[in-house]
């Protein structure tokens, strides 16, 4: 089909554009909007205006459609490919939140099977691995942090850090209180600094209390000191929190192992979400332009019937009149 270059600004469809772009939820749908292109085929401009009007109905007479969570997570697959690298826990998290949304997505279609026939072509060869959730949630909480019994190696990190933590808090109280007995302390109390809990001793009674000075006052009378007693046992919560970190990037490398393998279907997922978020907007926005489903025919004619200009029709909307 021949048509001017023009005709795309000429007829507002840009405009049209944006206001499709702002009823997608996702960067990918947005994109998806910006490759627009007229289409020439029959039946595939019947499909995908079949597959907007029932997605219309859907939102009009239907329960709540899963809307949620749609996350672009194409840097997410890119990143995992190579052996030996691994998701964050945010970015495991983030990928967790877009497979639920996509099997709660492909469950509410199996449960309106024949309603929506169009909109479930999109589900057609779709494999469908919830054990990828699964392996997720072995190692993740629901709120996107890695469990402590991910491992035992990490469960018994855990329990010395807060064990070594105890310890540490009553040792640190019992010598504040000492301090403080012995009148070392003026009236200061348990601060922070340089990232460690210390004592405020004044200045003149710091050769009595055993420690590291990490500052002092801007005055120079109080000077701020971490006892020895308690400065190794922070070096070995240290030590432990160290360790602790190296056992949880195994544990994502591990994990990111296992759902490798499912990049191909991931990237599906994606594609799955992105043509859903697309449909869905241009149904809401048929919605506000009260549009109706043209009835087509496979030969060059048109006819309109009680036909509104859709910009012009906004313009009247917003203006009450």
């Amino acid at each position: 089909m021949l048509y001017p270059f023009s005709v795309v600004d000429k007829l507002g469809f840009t405009e049209i554009k944006e206001l499709l772009r702002a009823e997608c939820i996702s960067p990918m749908g947005k994109a998806l909007v910006d490759k627009i292109q007229f289409i020439t085929k029959f039946e595939l401009l019947d499909k995908l205006l079949k597959q907007t009007a029932e997605f219309k109905d859907l939102l009009q007479n239907d329960s709540p459609f899963p809307a949620s969570n749609y996350l672009d997570f194409s840097y997410h697959i890119h990143k995992m490919k190579p052996e030996g690298s691994f998701l964050t826990e945010e970015e495991l998290h983030q990928l967790a939140l877009v497979l639920a949304t996509v099997f709660q997505t492909v469950k509410y279609f199996k449960e309106r099977e024949n309603r929506y026939s169009n909109l479930q072509l999109l589900l057609d060869g779709l494999v469908i691995e919830e054990q990828i959730l699964k392996e997720i949630d072995k190692v993740l909480d629901p709120k996107g942090r890695i469990r402590t019994n991910a491992s035992k190696t990490l469960q018994d990190l855990s329990t010395k850090i807060a064990a070594a933590e105890k310890e540490s808090g009553n040792r640190m109280d019992a010598l504040f209180k000492q301090a403080q007995k012995e009148g070392w302390t003026g009236d200061g109390s348990l601060t922070i600094r340089e990232g460690r809990v210390v004592v405020p001793i004044l200045a003149e009674h710091k050769r009595k209390f055993k420690g590291y000075i990490h500052d002092e006052s801007s005055t120079g009378q109080t000077v701020f000191i971490e006892p020895a007693e308690v400065f190794e046992l922070n070096n070995k919560i240290r030590d432990l929190e160290f360790e602790k970190r190296r056992e949880i990037i195994r544990i994502l490398v591990g994990i990111t192992a296992q759902i490798r393998p499912y990049s191909t279907l991931l990237q599906s997922y994606h594609g799955l979400l992105t043509k859903l978020d697309f449909i869905r907007a241009k149904a809401k926005l048929a919605l506000k332009l009260d549009a109706q489903l043209p009835i087509l025919k496979n030969e060059p004619s048109i006819k309109l019937y009680n036909a509104k200009h859709p910009l012009l029709y906004i313009s009247h909307q917003q203006s009450g009149l």
